[in-house]
């Protein structure tokens, strides 16, 4: 999946003068991305929703990766493969985080699930 990401990112990182890092460790373990341009950082931490570990890597690995980073710009990346109950375990978390105004990671979800087509 990161290669699938870094791919599909290559042009824009380029075209942006951006730089990206994959699994940089900064003494809390590696994040997947960390994307920069000089001193502004944003970490991408990405999960797919067959792993048992999805919801703590939202609530805790992404922010430890932003402390060690120094960066409040993180990012968390599900990829849904089919796992309703993940999906809204982790979207009722993320909406319940914001109610209460704790800092949390921007949630994006990727669709992955397969998709059959009748012709």
């Amino acid at each position: 999946m990161q290669r699938l990401i870094h791919l599909g990112s290559k042009n824009y990182i380029s075209t942006n003068d951006l730089d990206i890092s994959f699994e940089p460790d900064a003494g809390r373990g590696p994040v997947d991305f960390k994307v920069s341009r000089g001193g502004d950082k944003t970490i991408v931490e990405i999960k797919l929703s067959t792993n048992t570990q999805y919801l703590h890597g939202y609530e805790e690995q992404v922010e430890e990766y932003g402390k060690a980073e120094c960066t409040d710009k993180m990012i968390y990346v599900f990829v849904d493969l089919g796992n309703p109950g993940r999906l809204k375990k982790i979207t009722d978390t993320h909406q319940l985080n914001l109610q209460s105004q704790k800092k949390v990671s921007e949630l994006m979800i990727i669709n992955a699930t397969a998709k059959f087509y009748e012709i």
